[in-house]
């Protein structure tokens, strides 16, 4: 389908976080793209809820704030910002698979345009046995890579922010931690907590970021202001997707 410029957003937020931990990014990814941005209403408590038992309930939530963006607005398709964990979610809500039997299907692929994952652990590592990645290793398994493009476009991004060590300093001994638990290499380069590796898919586009982080916790981040989103945000403002192929974008 064609791309509107009138296409809502849907920002949904990451692991752990509360919707309205995500207001400051919406306004600024709302005056960067010139669109209405909805925050998926996610909270502290659907996360713990999640990561208990499944994402069902949060690709319930991701849905309904589609449904409610598009009536707003009166757009065919909206495109949809998954920042973290957030991603998941988002590229949960595309799929025409129930999670466990009796789950919710919404077939998001037919009402959403673009899917934007922001430091999103897509992959996990085979030695990656840790019960916290069960979801994205069940979406691997049902949605490989760009599952749904060219239908929906993708567009991976990471930050190349520090490489952990395991005997480094104090946050690089962080960021070991945080990559060997989706990663069977804790030393690599990343954006403090998802490695590089695992936020990008070999049939998509990907853009890595020179010196962002994943959070506020880990300095500049992906929402920080609205330079470090039109570092991302650029790529729509060329009029599209680039073609399927890995580039870099250095201290824009």
């Amino acid at each position: 389908m064609t791309q509107s410029q009138n296409d809502p957003i849907i920002l949904i937020g990451g692991f752990g976080s509360h919707w309205s931990d995500y207001r400051g990014m919406g306004k600024l990814l709302a005056k960067v793209s010139q669109r209405r941005v909805f925050i998926a209403n996610i909270n502290r408590l659907s996360w713990v809820v999640g990561g208990i038992t499944d994402y069902s309930l949060l690709v319930e939530r991701a849905h309904k704030a589609v449904m409610h963006a598009l009536q707003a607005t009166g757009a065919e398709q909206a495109m949809i910002v998954g920042h973290s964990a957030g991603g998941l979610v988002g590229r949960a809500y595309l799929g025409d698979k129930a999670i466990l039997p009796n789950r919710q299907i919404y077939h998001g692929h037919e009402r959403i345009s673009h899917l934007i994952t922001l430091g999103s652990p897509l992959r996990a590592a085979t030695q990656a046995k840790h019960p916290g990645m069960a979801q994205v290793t069940w979406l691997e398994a049902h949605y490989p890579g760009g599952y749904y493009a060219p239908q929906v476009k993708y567009l991976t991004v990471s930050g190349r922010r520090i490489q952990g060590k395991r005997n480094g300093t104090l946050r690089e001994r962080e960021a070991f931690t945080n990559y060997a638990f989706i990663s069977d290499n804790g030393e690599q380069w990343g954006d403090g907590v998802v490695p590089d590796s695992l936020s990008r898919f070999d049939d998509v586009p990907h853009l890595e970021i020179d010196d962002l982080g994943h959070s506020p916790n880990w300095g500049r981040w992906f929402g920080n202001d609205e330079g470090s989103i039109r570092q991302w945000w650029h790529v729509l403002g060329a009029g599209d997707f680039p073609p399927l192929q890995h580039f870099s974008e250095m201290n824009a």
